[in-house]
């Protein structure tokens, strides 16, 4: 069994050297970990979780790989975000399996779309909708067209679909 690879997702979206990326609901940090690479020590990684524990957890090991482009920013992402970060400051925005969790997605999409640039990329990875040994509820789960006609009311047209794993399902969409 293959479970998802970050790396491997991240690699595909398309990110370059010297971007901005937040990423919302970062938990542990795989998908940050993997953006800062990518974008290098000219770029910054926007680390965004409600957790102080998972926040710090993830710079804890962006400091254990050399990676000094990660910035935690201790936020709910039920709730506007305006002071938090800089609308229009990022060139990406993650969000990996944070959409299900959330009680107001609405909110977290428009906090997506205020802090992404013009042309910048969306990445959306989530459960698919369909029964598994593990993972959320069948409830809590959104189904991939579903996702896709979310983004689209908010102004984000889809670019592509990455392959993820037997799990989850990612989208890259643009403003």
């Amino acid at each position: 069994m293959k479970f998802i690879k970050p790396q491997n997702i991240v690699a595909q979206m398309g990110l370059k050297t010297g971007q901005t990326v937040a990423d919302f609901g970062s938990g542990s940090g795989f998908y940050a970990l993997s953006a800062a690479q990518m974008v290098g020590n000219t770029g910054q990684v926007l680390a965004v979780d409600v957790q102080k524990s998972k926040l710090t957890a993830t710079f804890s090991a962006g400091s254990q790989q050399g990676l000094k482009n990660i910035k935690v920013i201790q936020a709910d992402l039920d709730k506007p975000i305006d002071n938090a970060i800089d609308v229009t400051s990022c060139d990406a925005v993650i969000l990996a399996s944070v959409l299900h969790e959330v009680k107001h997605r609405d909110m977290l999409l428009q906090n997506a779309y205020k802090v992404l640039k013009t042309g910048g990329l969306v990445l959306a990875v989530e459960w698919k909708a369909e029964h598994t040994i593990f993972g959320p509820s069948l409830e809590k789960r959104i189904p991939e067209d579903q996702l896709e006609q979310e983004l689209a009311s908010i102004g984000l047209h889809k670019v592509k679909s990455i392959p993820a794993d037997m799990y989850h399902y990612a989208l890259v969409f643009s403003k």
